[in-house]
């Protein structure tokens, strides 16, 4: 399978955008040791505010930003729609993961942290957007309708 992403004309700051995925890694690592429901409702609420809007009220953003500039990283622009559409997932996967707390399913909703940690810790890590692959297998699915 071909992978694809989305495409947009706008750009975004992959380096950034790596150092929020740490910080969804390590509060996924917190969600875990703790097993706190609050850590992700937190993601839920930053991953749908960088879903949904330009994500300027999203403090994982902006703590990023400022993270950027104090260790003075490389520009290095990539597209957005990729990077959108894994907020979306991150988004939908942390409601998914809160559902199961709320229903006391905490072992499903620990081992789900587990995969959002592992995705966080590829995108941070080693630059490998999970998103596209679910992206391209969802395309190959539509293609098949």
């Amino acid at each position: 399978m071909e992978i694809s992403c989305p495409v947009s004309s706008e750009r975004i700051n992959e380096n950034v955008v790596r150092l929020i995925a740490l910080m969804v890694a390590i509060i996924g690592i917190y969600s875990l040791l703790f097993a706190d429901f609050y850590a992700i409702i937190f993601l839920l609420i930053d991953f749908g505010i960088r879903s949904f809007t330009s994500g300027k009220f999203s403090l994982l953003k902006f703590i990023a930003l400022k993270l950027f500039k104090l260790f003075s990283l490389p520009t290095k622009l990539t597209d957005l729609a990729p990077k959108k559409f894994a907020a979306t997932l991150g988004f939908v996967f942390c409601l998914v993961i809160g559902v199961f707390y709320l229903f006391s399913q905490i072992y499903i909703a620990l081992g789900l942290t587990v995969v959002l940690l592992i995705f966080a810790i590829l995108e941070s890590v080693f630059a490998i957007c999970v998103g596209c692959y679910v992206y391209s297998f969802w395309q190959s699915i539509s293609r098949k309708r």
